[in-house]
């Protein structure tokens, strides 16, 4: 019988997600304030749609939008006068929604995957984080994270210091 773990073994079964029409500046919120670095995307029937994660946030838009972030700083001055100009563009961030910035083809691992195949797709994609665990209607039963994956390494440790041994 085969003992290894499977992804069902590590990753973490109550999903915190959000939906589509969810606000950017909402989700980035919930992001940071669980210092998480994503959180899935889902459908009013829990089915996998997207994933948003912090490099979505930085490079698509947002509150933390750095290009807009970057122009904003750079025309401090103009905006000071022409105030409505700033305005609107605080307005244009303030209104995007989750949808608008969210990765709609996010990698994922079935819910029968192996240890091996987690660290694998870990491996094999660096800025993947977390990874959402589907099943077959793609319906999300969990995320595995680096995080989770590393625990698991903790745990072996703590099992071969054990006296006993």
């Amino acid at each position: 019988m085969d003992t290894s773990p499977s992804v069902k073994d590590i990753m973490t079964r109550e999903v915190i997600s959000v939906r589509p029409e969810t606000s950017v500046l909402e989700a980035h919120e919930l992001i940071a304030k669980h210092n998480f670095d994503g959180v899935p995307v889902v459908d009013h029937e829990k089915r996998l749609v997207g994933i948003l994660t912090e490099y979505d946030l930085v490079s698509k838009g947002s509150a933390i939008h750095l290009p807009t972030f970057q122009l904003i700083l750079q025309n401090l001055k103009v905006f000071r006068r022409d105030r409505q100009h700033f305005e609107h563009e605080i307005q244009s961030i303030s209104s995007l929604t989750v949808k608008d910035v969210m990765n709609s083809d996010p990698l994922t691992l079935p819910e029968d995957a192996t240890f091996e195949q987690a660290v694998m797709a870990f491996r094999n994609h660096h800025r993947v984080n977390p990874i959402p665990v589907i099943d077959r209607d793609r319906r999300v039963v969990g995320v595995v994270s680096r995080y989770d994956v590393l625990k698991l390494f903790g745990e072996l440790k703590v099992a071969t210091d054990s006296p006993g041994r």
